[in-house]
């Protein structure tokens, strides 16, 4: 009887033990085929957190049907395509992208794209912040220069930018000191390198410009010799690959085009001379000696023509010169911000300001001005390299600090390396190259001694 009993005993516990692995191998394959994508099904959208926010603000997305495969899951904010970094099924893990202003949460999933709209709209706060685009350098400060994917690359030292007029998903860019040209391509998110310096016989590359007709991109050369070759130029029906030597001059800094006739000015740092180029007669120009000895300096041209600032880093200015439309040329330039000689970082006006060492600049269009109605509707915002920061320069001769040199409480630095909000926390360290995409709002900062390309992008 013992023995029957045993028996029974031991065969229940098999098939309660059976009963109980059917039941959690149901179970399990119910909680997958809950987390999995239902075409069959609606998606919906119960909630999401946080409520308000500005871009990159971390937001969970509660509902059903979402799927796991975030390659499936398509989120948008305020109608921009977010960041899916996660799904569970139940809730999806995104970034709040650059200028949803408009605030709607959609979410659609599959190939069909299965789609919900959330009954509440996110309240959006705009924000312009500085960012990292590209360059890594590891927690103890080493780099490696290579090409690569913008999250795996490495710089140099990212100085002179120049957004392709073509195309402005590409950027050409000296890196180091004059010792490459490295293409920025938004299309594919990589850095590659377009020309060495030894492939041009060039010393010190220091300036790229594209010519009028948006097909020839000029690279300006700075080597101590008399007879140097100054600029060259390389077009894009051979790839921007195939240099050609234009004019020689001795330690040319600048190679600048007039926005609007085309013709080129370049100088010499070493007799601090500007010199005026005719493309048609193929002469050159003296025009006049902008600083006795010793004196670099880089020209930018008003949009209109009308005049150009030079930003002169050792002499700690930046000057303006009137356009003689009559006669086709420059006439002398005059100190218009900064004292000379007196290197520091104080906002003010005229020789009130104080500056770093001055150097790439780009103008860009004030809506304000252009609201109220003023003449000249542009600022020029230019990278202050010695006070480790960027900053503008109005029409009237204010000199503004727009971002850098923040972060105050971690030490007594101006210089360092941190994103964030503009004037609180960023830090630069001796940013030296600048351009701006009006179409996208977006400057891109050459940041030298951190390696890295910046990003501010004007969110509004």
């Amino acid at each position: 009887m013992s023995r029957f009993f045993k028996k029974m005993n031991f065969t229940c516990l098999m098939f309660f033990c059976s009963g109980m692995l059917f039941f959690h191998s149901c179970k399990d394959e119910a909680e997958k085929n809950k987390s999995e994508f239902d075409p069959n099904h609606p998606v919906e959208i119960t909630d999401f957190t946080p409520k308000s926010g500005s871009a990159k603000t971390r937001m969970h997305i509660y509902g059903k049907n979402f799927g796991t495969d975030i390659a499936q899951i398509s989120v948008e904010i305020g109608g921009i395509p977010a960041k899916v970094i996660g799904s569970n099924g139940e809730i999806i893990y995104c970034l709040v992208p650059q200028r949803a202003v408009n605030g709607t949460v959609e979410v659609a999933i599959g190939p069909d794209s299965a789609r919900a709209t959330a009954a509440e709209i996110f309240d959006y706060q705009s924000k312009t912040v500085v960012s990292t685009l590209a360059g890594y350098v590891d927690p103890t400060g080493n780099k490696e220069v290579k090409d690569g994917p913008f999250d795996d690359c490495g710089f140099e030292g990212p100085r002179w930018l120049t957004i392709d007029p073509k195309n402005k998903k590409h950027i050409y860019m000296i890196d180091g000191m004059g010792i490459s040209i490295r293409l920025l391509d938004f299309e594919t998110n990589t850095v590659s390198t377009l020309l060495q310096r030894g492939q041009g016989n060039w010393t010190n590359m220091r300036q790229l410009e594209f010519t009028l007709s948006r097909d020839t991109l000029l690279i300006s050369n700075e080597q101590d010799v008399d007879g140097a070759i100054a600029v060259s130029w390389v077009t894009r029906n051979n790839g921007f690959k195939k240099p050609q030597h234009i004019v020689y001059y001795r330690r040319n800094n600048t190679c600048t085009i007039h926005p609007m006739n085309g013709e080129l000015y370049y100088n010499s740092r070493t007799t601090g001379e500007l010199v005026r180029y005719d493309w048609q007669t193929k002469t050159s120009q003296l025009l006049y000696t902008l600083k006795n000895r010793d004196c670099q300096f880089f020209v930018f041209f008003h949009p209109s023509g009308d005049y150009a600032y030079m930003t002169v880093p050792n002499k700690k200015l930046i000057m303006k010169a009137e356009y003689d439309w009559e006669n086709k040329t420059l006439k002398v330039a005059n100190n218009f911000a900064g004292s000379d000689g007196q290197e520091g970082w104080q906002d003010g006006q005229g020789t009130n300001a104080r500056l770093g060492n001055p150097m790439q600049g780009c103008f860009v269009k004030n809506e304000k001005y252009e609201r109220e109605g003023k003449p000249d509707v542009y600022d020029f915002y230019f990278a202050d390299q010695n006070a480790h920061c960027i900053r503008y320069l109005t029409p009237e001769g204010f000199v503004y600090t727009y971002a850098g040199r923040g972060s105050k409480g971690v030490n007594s630095n101006a210089w360092g390396y941190v994103d964030g909000d503009l004037l609180k926390e960023a830090r630069f360290n001796q940013p030296v190259g600048i351009a701006y995409d009006e179409e996208n709002k977006t400057f891109y900062i050459g940041d030298a001694n951190n390696s890295r390309i910046r990003t501010i992008v004007i969110d509004e």
